[in-house]
């Protein structure tokens, strides 16, 4: 659990330092590139807009904007959901 709540705010930070929001997940059933990859243009495909990183290892998926994103936390889950892995947790941050 520390692991992944260092890697969440390892990422957070150096994804969101210019970003006017951000959001993240915890994305569970990613055991490969593959898997992060899928998620990587899922979240790409629902906001063009947004610089999105995504961590197999960790489990954990930021999309920042230099904006405001154009999806709810509930979109965010639905992206991620329909490429078949489970989202634990998602949150919006604003700057």
């Amino acid at each position: 659990m520390k692991k992944i709540c260092l890697t969440l705010l390892l990422i957070l930070f150096s994804t969101s330092v210019f970003a006017a929001q951000t959001q993240i997940a915890q994305v569970n059933g990613m055991m490969c590139i593959k898997c992060q990859k899928m998620v990587t243009k899922a979240l790409q495909a629902a906001s063009p807009n947004a610089t999105v990183k995504v961590s197999w290892p960790e489990g954990v998926a930021v999309s920042s904007f230099e904006d405001k994103s154009n999806l709810t936390d509930e979109d965010y889950k639905e992206a991620i959901a329909g490429t078949g892995f489970e989202v634990i947790k998602a949150s919006g941050l604003k700057a």
